[in-house]
């Protein structure tokens, strides 16, 4: 009992500065870090060794994942500046005429689409804005874009979440993305209807299946072939395109009025705005056939602490496949698009400047978070904490575990506002767990970062980020009446299918 409660104290500390004294991700994964550094320190005592090699694991997974995060915010902020999303609005406005339509379009595929690029909240925050630039309510645009996005967000921001769970586990990544493909059909299909329920009751649910049963066939197909062929840093995206594509022609062959033609100019503004998109679609396509070899891998040795514990060593811990690392896919594209844009006048020189302070000044929070909990999770690993602590819940939950492994992935994320952190807090716990029952660990990692996908509709500084920018601030509980039962819902469906498959 001793050991589970030392193990789960990191955790703890971490809900308790996040939920109760209401600190910030960053200051409350700073002292979650030194909780468990104390921990390992004088409970697990690796020696000064052992010490040194497992922070260095946390930080080499901080620089994998933090500059594909670094590169993601980089892209929307050109994206932004350029005004490429403001003349992509008034391109969808004009197509889709119907209210209702244009709705589920902002909030459920064109946010998804955004998501593919940059996370932390951005999404939600540009549907809302676009939704309520077109009349609609706050509180509505703010909860449908919440939920509409979320199911996404697992496979968003060039695939960070899914090379963070990959870091923290060694079941091979390509199982547990077909495994998340299969549960983000399933939570795509509920945040669609749940958009309709949100526009307008059931009667809307029923209206809205003409458009959601066709883009989420189209999509739930692009998520199982690009999963089977391992396209991490364009899945996101790329599906949220193919559900774009797809509710146009669901709408025109729906909507058969005469519509205004787009002349020349504004299809060239349009097509420099989605270049970007367009780019890293090409070079990773390209670079995924080429297949090149240009690798940089990181090894740790083992140790043994000086209690007599074996850590084990960990050959090719990291690896970066240089010309296919999403972070130098959106380096070439940035740079491509740039270069592009100031010689036709979309933007000037200097902007690149305002480019790079705006993505510095909004990444440095989120990369000192990535830092902290990914150096605990390294602790929490080669301590044995993620050991105990999995042993200890599946012998409470029993064959009820994976129900609860969705329901944990969801407080993963609702507690620290992301589906990437959830991961690494919890996903080397659902592998342990899923072993040690005899399950199969592919699926319960997948349905962790699914459901942590899904949860982050209801996590507080998300909710928060785009109740600010509904003018909502302070008022959260309008959105809460919104968000919360579909989120449950949906996190309870993702339970039961997973006691299914697994």
């Amino acid at each position: 009992m001793t050991s589970f409660l030392l193990s789960v104290a990191p955790i703890i500390v971490l809900f308790v500065c996040l939920l109760v004294v209401k600190l910030s991700a960053k200051l409350a994964s700073m002292i979650t870090f030194f909780a468990a550094f104390a921990e390992f320190l004088f409970w697990v005592k690796p020696g000064s060794i052992g010490m040194a090699i497992t922070i260095e694991k946390g930080v080499m997974m901080t620089v994998f994942v933090g500059l594909i995060a670094f590169g993601a915010m980089l892209l929307y902020n050109l994206v932004d500046v350029s005004g490429g999303f403001s003349i992509i609005n008034r391109w969808l406005s004009n197509v889709f005429r119907d209210r209702f339509v244009l709705f589920l379009m902002i909030s459920w595929v064109f946010s998804a689409f955004l998501q593919g690029i940059a996370g932390y909240g951005l999404p939600a925050v540009i549907a809302t804005t676009i939704l309520m630039k077109s009349g609609f309510p706050a509180a509505k645009a703010a909860a449908a874009s919440l939920l509409g996005h979320s199911w996404a967000i697992s496979f968003g921001s060039m695939g960070s979440s899914i090379f963070a769970i990959d870091l923290v586990t060694s079941t091979p990544q390509k199982e547990i993305l077909t495994g998340m493909s299969r549960y983000g059909s399933l939570g795509m299909l509920c945040c669609g209807l749940g958009v309709c329920f949100i526009y307008g009751g059931a009667a809307f649910v029923c209206r809205g299946l003409k458009y959601v049963v066709p883009a989420w066939a189209a999509m739930t197909v692009s998520l199982m072939v690009m999963a089977e062929y391992e396209m991490v840093s364009v899945i996101g995206f790329v599906t949220g395109m193919v559900g774009v594509a797809v509710m146009m022609v669901v709408n025109r062959l729906s909507d058969r009025k005469e519509r205004s033609m787009a002349d020349a100019g504004q299809k060239r503004r349009l097509f420099a705005s989605v270049l970007p998109y367009l780019l890293i679609i090409l070079l990773s396509l390209t670079f995924f056939v080429l297949n090149p070899g240009l690798e940089i891998s990181v090894s740790f040795p083992g140790y043994e602490t000086l209690q007599g514990a074996v850590v084990e060593a960990k050959p090719d811990y990291v690896v970066f496949n240089i010309l296919k690392y999403p972070f130098t896919i959106i380096l070439l594209t940035t740079i491509a698009s740039v270069i592009y844009y100031c010689r036709i006048g979309r933007m000037e020189r200097k902007q690149t400047g305002l480019i790079l302070q705006n993505t510095i000044r909004k990444i440095v929070p989120t990369e000192t978070t990535l830092l902290f909990l990914l150096c605990t999770a390294s602790i929490m690993m080669d301590g044995g904490m993620t050991t105990i602590l999995s042993t200890g819940i599946v012998e409470l939950t029993g064959s009820g575990y994976p129900f609860m492994a969705s329901l944990i992935g969801m407080l993963g994320a609702f507690i620290t506002g992301s589906n990437t952190n959830s991961n690494i807090l919890f996903g080397s716990l659902q592998e342990t767990a899923a072993l040690s029952l005899g399950m199969e660990p592919a699926l319960m990692c997948a349905v962790q970062s699914i459901a942590a996908s899904v949860g982050g509709t209801i996590g507080p500084t998300t909710t928060a980020l785009v109740a600010a920018a509904a003018g909502k601030s302070g008022q959260e509980i309008e959105i809460y009446k919104y968000t919360l039962l579909p989120t449950i819902v949906t996190a309870m469906m993702l339970g039961l299918t997973n006691i299914i498959f697994i």
